[in-house]
């Protein structure tokens, strides 16, 4: 029995459509990673992580020793700043150059006394008695009595408060 070519290519057809879903099948199911590959892919996926976390922390600490060394370097720039002063050689030299003939004589730093405490002073208690009592007690303070007589006399060139009441009701 010959077949014709359309004869083999129907039967060539029909196998690849049994065979081709099947090959897939079979492939879907038998081609996965063994359990180790799995570990060892999410053991290395952890240790990327934990690689990427502890660079990022390094990085942070050694930003942080920079900026700390920057900040050592500027105040003692300034500490050798503050105390450099010319000696009169150097001052004289300079005022030269500047086309002074008579040099200023260096500043010398004057250094504070020492602050000493009385020990003999009396403790007096603030009570508003003692915060009201001038020089002599019988006698009232009669400029700070006129003062407060005239608070509610409009003064010159000071505007007047606008009434908060009329506001209010007008919003």
């Amino acid at each position: 029995m010959a077949f014709s070519l359309f004869q083999w290519i129907g039967i060539g057809l029909a196998i690849a459509l049994v065979l081709i879903p099947t090959a897939r099948w079979f492939w879907k199911r038998f081609d996965l990673p063994s359990k180790f590959a799995l570990e060892t892919i999410r053991r290395q996926k952890q240790e990327d992580e934990e690689a990427e976390m502890w660079a990022g922390i390094e990085a942070e600490v050694q930003a942080a020793e920079d900026e700390k060394r920057k900040l050592e370097i500027k105040r003692m720039e300034r500490e050798t700043a503050a105390g450099w002063s010319l000696d009169e050689g150097e001052s004289a030299a300079a005022w030269n150059k500047l086309g002074i003939d008579a040099p200023v004589q260096p500043v010398e730093r004057a250094i504070a006394p020492a602050i000493v405490e009385d020990k003999d002073t009396e403790v007096i208690e603030l009570t508003m008695e003692n915060a009201l009592k001038s020089g002599n007690p019988d006698e009232p303070d009669w400029e700070l009595i006129e003062k407060m007589s005239n608070l509610d006399k409009p003064t010159e060139g000071v505007p007047e408060a606008p009434d908060l009441d009329e506001l209010t009701e007008t919003e």
